[in-house]
């Protein structure tokens, strides 16, 4: 077996940080040889609107030229994350007067924003709860019990999968993360 190197790397990086009260700062990076691209949105949650937003081409083709898209992420100002959203905010970041990179950040930022739900859902049980061994039909459960929106949105949370998650599926792994730390104003 030969080893070989990549002739193109990407990396995209999601964090969530509390500010006060539901509000949230989700602040996405997108890197590689080229780009160097930043979005921030603040969020509220359970209704997950968005109440600010702001975005910078560290780097890019053309780095002074692309960032003259920045003031474009304002408009996602007061839409919130759901169904339809990522069309929505695509016409409003990205296509031939926006910036596709900004674009992509800002889906990763909806995704990491509805997984909100989970991490609070979670944080919010009674830490002897949480530390009971994990029954994945009963988590299953208790988190479309709780988070109805996940209901029919993939497969694993169709509706009709509670007799597969029942049989096959196992207890959840969680994986150890070193959480990043950021000084806000």
């Amino acid at each position: 077996m030969r080893e070989v190197t990549a002739v193109f790397h990407r990396t995209k990086s999601v964090a969530i940080y509390p500010l006060e009260g539901n509000r949230f700062l989700i602040a996405a990076v997108l890197q590689d040889e080229v780009h160097d691209v930043h979005v921030e949105v603040e969020i509220l949650h359970p209704a997950l609107e968005i109440v600010a937003a702001r975005s910078e081409v560290r780097n890019g083709p053309f780095t002074v030229v692309c960032n003259l898209t920045s003031p474009n992420v304002a408009g996602l100002v007061g839409l919130r994350v759901g169904r339809g959203f990522t069309q929505q905010a695509r016409a409003v970041v990205g296509g031939p007067h926006g910036c596709h990179r900004v674009s992509e950040l800002i889906v990763e930022i909806a995704q990491a924003a509805y997984q909100l739900h989970f991490v609070r859902f979670f944080a919010a049980l009674p830490r002897a709860e949480r530390e009971v061994e994990d029954v994945p039909i009963e988590r299953r459960r208790r988190v479309l019990a709780s988070i109805p929106g996940m209901r029919n949105t993939c497969f694993a949370y169709h509706e009709d999968r509670d007799a597969l998650i029942a049989e096959r599926a196992a207890p959840i792994r969680l994986r150890r993360q070193d959480m990043p730390r950021r000084r806000l104003p």
